[in-house]
């Protein structure tokens, strides 16, 4: 007598859980419709590696709730972590497809949430917060669109922070305006607004 399928329904979790070759299988309701599988149908190994599947993509899916739980994401970032804990490059772009369809991952709305963020905490220039953005894992498209709505440096920002970083700053002295640029450029503040800012700072002197 050939083998069957046993399978519970969780419609309250959108799960089923399939039991067959030995295994029990939990899977995505959608999954589930994909499959054609019924209570008392037969196995067979294509179906059992279609199950296999499915499984690793729930787990996946839910262990990318769990990233996102703690805080959000890039779609590159979170798939780096998904690759870390071990999940297949197949289970990690169909979760991914998935949540981003449902709206749980959004890059754009994001990286401009970032974006914001960044500038109003860090009190960074426009390179910075673009370096800043690349390192959670953001595509340039993203990152151009997201400091692209960005407000303009607010007037005398730059020069604020040089009299609180360098209340003493002679701006004849060359090495002394050296490291203010250097820091400045560090912040991310393009050297046109340095200068203007070391200009107005000895105007002010």
């Amino acid at each position: 007598m050939a083998e069957l399928f046993a399978v519970k329904i969780f419609a309250g979790d959108g799960e089923a859980l399939v039991k067959g070759g030995g295994h029990d299988y939990r899977i995505t309701l959608a999954d589930l419709e994909a499959s054609g599988i019924a209570d008392g149908c037969e196995i067979s190994e294509e179906t059992l590696a279609f199950l296999t599947t499915a499984e690793e993509k729930l787990r996946c899916i839910k262990k990318s709730f769990t990233y996102l739980a703690y805080k959000g994401h890039s779609v590159r970032a979170l798939a780096q972590k998904l690759k870390r804990s071990g999940f297949s490059d197949a289970a990690i772009e169909a979760s991914v497809v998935l949540l981003e369809k449902k709206g749980y991952l959004d890059d754009y709305a994001l990286c401009a949430e970032y974006a914001v963020a960044i500038q109003r905490q860090k009190g960074y220039g426009v390179l910075r917060i673009k370096k800043e953005l690349y390192a959670k894992g953001f595509d340039r498209d993203c990152i151009e669109a997201a400091v692209s709505e960005l407000e303009e440096t607010p007037e005398g920002l730059v020069t604020e922070i040089l009299k609180k970083r360098f209340p003493h700053l002679d701006p004849e002295d060359r090495q002394a305006r050296a490291k203010a640029t250097a820091y400045l450029a560090a912040r991310g503040y393009d050297y046109d607004e340095i200068n203007n800012a070391i200009s107005a700072f000895k105007e002010e002197e």
